[in-house]
């Protein structure tokens, strides 16, 4: 992830983390989360779901609140980031 972090043109989309961890929580989601922010920065990185795949593992709510709980003490604008504005913008939508 690091060597592709290092590509200024290259995003990640943070999702599908039930596949590597059938009974997650917020504490075990946690590191995989933050170290995948850090090496991308807060600007190449977004929250999205697995669905419907990610129904094996959990609901869509619970995987939600399980994001907001991991980067509760995040800036507004850095919350803003990751849960809708870097999708815009690397989507173009």
């Amino acid at each position: 992830m690091r060597e592709l972090a290092a590509c200024p043109n290259v995003a990640v989309k943070i999702s599908g983390l039930g596949m590597l961890d059938h009974h997650w929580t917020v504490e075990s989601l946690r590191p995989l989360v933050l170290e995948t922010i850090d090496a991308f920065g807060t600007e190449r990185s977004m929250f999205a779901s697995n669905f419907p795949v990610d129904r094996l593992y959990s609901d869509y709510a619970t995987l939600w609140r399980a994001f907001e709980a991991i980067v509760q003490g995040a800036s507004d604008a850095v919350k803003a980031a990751l849960f809708r504005a870097n999708a815009e913008r690397i989507y173009r939508l």
